[in-house]
């Protein structure tokens, strides 16, 4: 049944049901994590409660509106208005359902030595690319609820952005960053991503200007070449020997 309204669904909003495609890197070193099992359950829970407290309501309202009907000898109309919120209910909890298993199951997290690639949403699909030239700290958050689930948010942050600064929400909505959401092993791939940082900065492809990634070995100055400076001596010593030459002539 989910598997036909799955693909109900995802003809009718066009999302794309294949993985994105590899950011900029080797292919070998593709690796894909995914959300936690516990992340679907974990959006469930506001979902059932959204449902419930909609179907209190209606029933509510209902009850009122099939009272005064039965006042007034309007029996069939009374059952008609309940057969059309439980039709209601029952609608909206398949809607949620579907679309809330659909936003974990078309959630990909793509990482390579050279960027990471992260696409999220099913009524927005959302799709950023971080390279790792930009990218400026690993962040992990885990709040109450998380933690008895066992999963964890790494929010990777990007030069010209951050949570800081005292902006509470609003400075987290402007950063620069992406998230990956539902992670049971945080910890593990914030360690894979920055060990790729540091392979990706000591190869030289960073710029050197750049902000340093925390936890990254700075790079000291870049020792002189003997040969040039030789070369160099040289020259320096030709040129005072010719200004000799010239003050004596």
């Amino acid at each position: 049944m989910y598997e036909r309204l799955k693909r109900i669904a995802l003809h009718l909003l066009k999302v794309p049901e294949a993985p994105p495609e590899e950011p900029s890197g080797t292919h070998e070193s593709v690796v894909v994590f995914r959300a936690s099992p516990r992340y679907l359950t974990y959006l469930m829970i506001p979902m059932w409660i959204a449902v419930a407290m909609a179907g209190v309501g209606l029933f509510v309202a209902d009850t009122v509106v099939a009272v005064l009907l039965l006042q007034k000898g309007l029996a069939w109309l009374s059952a008609v208005v309940w057969v059309a919120a439980a039709l209601l209910i029952v609608v909206k909890a398949v809607v949620f359902y579907v679309t809330t298993r659909l936003n974990y199951e078309l959630r990909w997290y793509i990482v390579t030595d050279r960027s990471l690639r992260i696409r999220e949403g099913v009524w927005l699909v959302r799709e950023v690319t971080l390279t790792f030239a930009n990218v400026q700290n690993l962040n992990i958050m885990q709040g109450p609820l998380q933690r008895y689930f066992g999963i964890s948010d790494l929010i990777v942050e990007t030069a010209g952005g951050g949570t800081g600064g005292g902006h509470g929400a609003q400075g987290m909505a402007l950063a620069h960053h992406g998230v990956l959401r539902g992670i049971e092993n945080a910890p593990e791939v914030r360690d894979r991503i920055q060990n790729l940082l540091r392979a990706y900065r000591a190869s030289g492809l960073g710029d050197p200007d750049e902000k340093r990634v925390a936890g990254a070995p700075e790079a000291g100055p870049a020792a002189p070449d003997a040969e040039l400076v030789e070369v160099l001596r040289t020259m320096r010593d030709e040129a005072k020997k010719l200004r000799v030459a010239v003050e004596a002539g």
